[in-house]
């Protein structure tokens, strides 16, 4: 049977103390006797000294009536005054050696029969003091010899029984406790030497458990920790069910993620396209993965050991060893993203230079410095390919643009000659299209400035009632033509905006609206109070839109791809300004929508 280690340490534990309570019983029974041998050692020592005292008593009665004169004789009280007391104190001795003596019949038998002796001899001298009492003193004295002879004789036998007494006494109880004694000594230093051979057995047993089973096994999951953090093989797995068999099996399940870890970390690290490396705080770099070749032109080998300086452009080299610099002195605090991210020319070995952008952490465990190397160059292409787009935009195509809508507006107006049905439907057509197509060029034109940081505001406090019936009026011509309403709530609120981005905002959601609604549908304004800010909702009675196009709606070129999106039109960059424009106030825009039941856009700004 497996024992979980609290059941092992139970046993361990009850063992011994079931040991030291056996020994504990045997002790206090061993007490028990002791002091059983004890109170019958004093009762013996009763005994001897009540045996001692008849021997004294019955000397000094004998002496009394030997001495007694014979005019002493002829006076009868003094002489029962002699006798009598004496005879007294020896019965009440006798009396008390035969309580004290029960459970020795011996004893008790001899002093029972002394006893009677002495009320023999008692008799005896009772019957001389009769006989003076009613013989004359003459008759007396012919038998005084035959009765002292008699009382002689009695006591001297009472002496001599006493004598026996005192010797049976003396050898029984010298013999009983001398072996009792033996005896329980015997079992004391028995029960003793066992007890402490015990005790050692059992202090061995629980080194032994305690070292084998628990020290040992905690020794080897120590090991396997060393094993682990140096990246040598683990020593073999732990038997048995208890809980450091269940620690050795989770230690081993995290090995095995920490391993699995590290083979994913590394696969990611040996082929991540930016270079990933280490800096120590000496300035040279110490790890490096194989992507560091295509930045610097060396193998990671080579280019371990290197001063990080010599692979930095001239002119970025004081800007790198600052960044370090504050990166290490911002060790107890985490920085930021502006912090931790700057952008340094990397010189190649080939002496080409590369843009690259360096994001570093700096650990004060390892006391290096953790940096991921991204090559800007394909960006800086962008960036550089989008302003000349913006440039083309601005200077090749709106320009153009402008003249050519500038003539089709002088044709529809009849400056360059009256025109003819097909000519005035033919310069409606370029009126359209051309109007579109500016639009489209303004839109790109205005987020790229929203993202470069040039678009400037200028806030001021702006009356939504006014600005939504501003709104109202310019969209009216298009929605007399679907029958459309359009609702306004009546608010008091206003917000600090600028008044023709927010304006373009509401125009462009209304926009939406109106172009994703039915005919004959409700579009709703409204505003609310929301703390600090203003929350302003544009309500539809559109097709609403599936879940998975909700986060993305308001990403630029975004379009619905369902069957009530298609043929409406739109360049998908309306929605995108409206969320640049809100971000660049400070506030937030979100739409809320189900299938089927229209959408409503949310959008805050600072009240």
């Amino acid at each position: 049977m497996r024992l979980s280690l609290a059941a092992k340490g139970l046993i361990v534990v009850a063992i011994p103390l079931c040991f030291e309570l056996a020994f504990v019983v045997v002790l206090v029974d061993l007490q028990r006797q002791a002091e059983a041998e004890s109170a019958i050692a004093l009762r013996s020592k009763k005994v001897a000294q009540g045996i001692a005292a008849l021997s004294h008593d019955l000397f000094t009665l004998w002496q009394t009536i030997y001495n007694t004169t014979r005019t002493q004789w002829r006076s009868t009280g003094r002489f029962d005054q002699s006798y009598k007391p004496g005879v007294a104190k020896l019965l009440a001795g006798f009396d008390e050696l035969v309580e004290l003596t029960p459970d020795d019949p011996e004893i008790n038998r001899r002093v029972r029969a002394s006893r009677s002796k002495l009320l023999s001899a008692e008799l005896v001298l009772d019957a001389m003091m009769q006989r003076l009492n009613t013989h004359d003193g003459s008759q007396f004295l012919t038998d005084e010899v035959l009765a002292v002879k008699q009382i002689q004789s009695t006591f001297h036998a009472l002496v001599d029984q006493n004598h026996e007494l005192e010797a049976v006494f003396r050898k029984q109880n010298s013999e009983k406790n001398s072996n009792r004694q033996i005896e329980l000594r015997q079992k004391i230093l028995t029960v003793a030497t066992f007890a402490a051979i015990v005790n050692v057995l059992l202090s061995i047993a629980v080194a032994v458990f305690l070292l084998k089973d628990v020290v040992g096994r905690l020794r080897l999951l120590q090991d396997n920790a060393s094993r682990l953090a140096t990246g040598k093989q683990l020593r073999a797995p732990l038997q048995g069910s208890d809980e450091i068999a269940e620690v050795d099996r989770v230690f081993r399940r995290m090995a095995r993620a920490l391993t699995e870890s590290n083979h994913k970390e590394r696969a990611v690290v040996e082929n991540a396209l930016d270079t990933i490396c280490a800096i120590d705080k000496d300035g040279r770099f110490s790890t490096a993965n194989p992507a560091s070749f295509k930045l610097f032109g060396l193998e990671p080998e080579d280019l371990i050991g290197t001063r990080v300086v010599d692979a930095i452009a001239e002119e970025d080299k004081a800007r790198l060893l600052l960044w370090i610099t504050e990166l290490r002195e911002k060790k107890e605090r985490v920085p930021n993203q502006s912090e931790r991210e700057k952008e340094f020319r990397v010189r190649r070995r080939n002496g080409s230079i590369v843009d690259t952008l360096w994001s570093g952490h700096w650990s004060e465990e390892e006391l290096s410095l953790f940096v991921v190397i991204h090559d800007m160059t394909d960006r800086k292409e962008l960036e550089r390919a989008k302003q000349e787009l913006v440039a083309m935009l601005t200077h090749d195509l709106r320009s153009p643009l402008t003249t050519i809508q500038g003539m089709i507006e002088m044709a529809q107006a009849g400056m360059l000659g009256e025109l003819n049905e097909r000519g005035v439907r033919l310069t409606n057509s370029a009126e359209r299209n051309s109007s579109r197509m500016l639009s489209l060029i303004n839109d790109l034109l205005d987020i790229e400035k929203i993202k470069s940081g040039t678009m400037a505001l200028e806030k001021e406090a702006v009356s939504l009632s006014a600005l939504f019936d501003e709104v109202k009026a310019n969209v009216s011509d298009w929605t007399a033509v679907n029958g459309m309403v359009i609702e306004c709530r009546e608010t008091s609120l206003s917000v600090l905006a600028d008044r023709e981005k927010i304006s373009r905002v509401i125009f462009n959601l209304v926009s939406n609206a109106i172009k994703f609604s039915p005919p004959g549908g409700r579009i709703e304004l409204s505003a609310t109070a929301k703390g600090e800010v203003v929350e302003i909702t544009v309500s539809d009675q559109g097709p609403g839109m599936p879940p998975e196009m909700v986060s993305s709606i308001f990403e630029r070129f975004q379009q619905g791809t369902g069957s009530a999106h298609k043929g409406k039109g739109g360049s998908g960059l309306g929605l995108a300004i409206c969320k640049e424009i809100v971000t660049l106030h400070g506030g937030k825009i979100w739409v809320t929508t189900e299938e089927g039941k229209g959408s409503q856009f949310h959008f805050t700004v600072e009240a």
